[in-house]
């Protein structure tokens, strides 16, 4: 039994507005008016006049911005060595080797599925739906493998099996551990036993039950195959140049030394970020130069920075908003935020609801995985990390259990229902380069994405 708490209308505001967030989640409505609203109010009861509700807009934004600029920094400079490196060719480049081993549907599948989640480490779902999807899509179409199950490949792999544990660019367990309270490389290692056992899961259930049986009914009208084609045989002739050449193999090779050095010298966390930063800023520096002479290299870095960085902004400003409002109940962002009038909202009404309902690890393991189901229907699997990671801490403080492992249910049920792979609005970029729409490929995601996270949450509940 937990200790007794006083609740106040602080923490009854808080508890409706995070509410009505999951209510206009589940009705497919932008969370940001609502947590805008949420903030005002709960600064003016915390502060004692509206004023103090109009900073607490401003600081808790502020805050949420502080806390997760790094996250918005790494993500928008890799996306800016991709833009970098697009012009040339180079990306086309680097997956051509997997295209030439595409020699079956079976394998075609699988091969687009383990180059999708290659890329994704390095440059994250998003930009690598674009490199995959224009290079192996019409390769995998010619040789039977059916548009649906090439895109089912992209979502599972991308945007499920990698994103939800983001090894790499790390920019999930990063908006998780701030709100949990505990090591990045505690998120990650916790982590790794529950997404493997869900992509297991996950990716048997597809083959068996889905990609074999739409494989077995498959057939490619000539119509359609010179049709998604025709890009490929023009990237295929053209003229590559050196640096292009050099870059498609230069680029990962030193990304795996990255990796092998973070993982023998037992860098982690925020120096690892800075280590994959510095090199991709590094790269774009020297391939931009050495495409377009010191001169107009200048320009091309400076103009690749800014595109990335307004991808990064597009993604990350619904984040500061929501994030925001979730960090004011959680403490030491609530001190931050209100000063001495900050309260751990979410840790007493956490304590609160466990003194009214009998709680146990597997009512709290399934409460969090529907819970972050919930939140990941806004489409992007992150805009609510930090509420999965709050409310981690919160469960973990007043019953005792595991918070990295709670957390980490959490980030992987949220990003593998609302990362790209079930949730029609968020699976738009493959569904867009592969021509299948986006209703069908969530329901042939359906279960395999289900019954993984399922998977998982019981791995999860046996480790709390």
């Amino acid at each position: 039994m937990a200790e007794a708490v006083q609740l106040t209308a602080a923490h009854w505001v808080y508890a409706v507005f995070v509410i009505l967030i999951f209510v206009t989640l589940a009705l497919r409505k932008d969370t940001s008016l609502v947590a805008l609203i949420g903030m005002f109010i709960l600064g003016w009861i915390l502060l004692g006049s509206p004023i103090g509700g109009m900073q607490a807009i401003f600081n808790g934004m502020l805050r949420s911005g502080a806390v997760l600029l790094d996250v918005v920094f790494i993500i928008s400079i890799v996306v800016s060595l991709a833009k970098g490196l697009e012009g040339s060719g180079a990306l086309y480049l680097m997956v051509r080797p997997a295209r030439r081993l595409m020699r079956s549907p079976a394998l075609a599948f699988w091969i687009i599925g383990v180059v999708m989640y290659v890329a994704s480490l390095f440059m994250w779902p998003s930009p690598a739906t674009a490199l995959v999807g224009t290079v192996l899509f019409p390769a995998g179409l010619a040789i039977g493998l059916p548009a649906i199950s090439v895109a089912m490949a992209m979502n599972l792999f991308g945007h499920g099996v990698c994103l939800s544990t983001d090894y790499v660019i790390q920019g999930a367990p990063k908006l998780t551990a701030e709100a949990a309270g505990v090591p990045v490389s505690d998120i990650l290692a916790a982590s790794t036993p529950l997404n493997v056992v869900a992509s297991i899961v996950a990716l048997v259930v597809a083959w068996f039950f889905v990609v074999r049986k739409d494989i077995k009914a498959n057939t490619v009208t000539e119509t359609e195959y010179l049709k998604f084609e025709e890009d490929a045989s023009a990237a295929e002739a053209r003229q590559y140049s050196t640096m292009a050449k050099v870059a498609a193999w230069l680029v990962p090779l030193v990304f795996l030394i990255d990796v092998i050095l973070l993982i023998f010298m037992e860098i982690r966390g925020g120096d690892a970020t800075a280590v994959l930063g510095g090199t991709s800023l590094a790269l774009l520096a020297l391939f931009c130069t050495w495409e377009h002479g010191l001169g107009e290299g200048v320009e091309q870095i400076t103009n690749c920075v800014r595109e990335g960085f307004m991808f990064g902004m597009k993604v990350f400003a619904p984040v500061f908003i929501v994030a925001g409002f979730y960090l004011m109940g959680v403490p030491e962002h609530s001190e931050a935020i209100f000063g001495a009038a900050g309260k751990p909202l979410i840790i007493d009404l956490i304590k609160a609801l466990a003194n009214a309902i009998p709680m146990s690890k597997v009512i709290v393991g399934f409460m969090h995985t529907i819970l972050a189901g919930i939140t990941g229907l806004d489409g992007s699997g992150f805009n609510d990390l930090p509420l999965m990671g709050a409310l981690a801490a919160s469960w973990g403080q007043a019953l005792g259990l595991k918070t990295a492992t709670l957390a980490a249910l959490g980030q992987i049920s949220m990003i593998w229902i609302g990362g790209g792979v079930i949730v029609p609005w968020a699976v738009l970029p493959v569904s867009a380069i592969t021509g299948v729409p986006a209703i069908d490929l969530c329901r042939k995601n359906f279960w395999p994405c289900i019954l993984g996270v399922t998977a998982a949450t019981i791995v999860a509940i046996i480790l709390m």
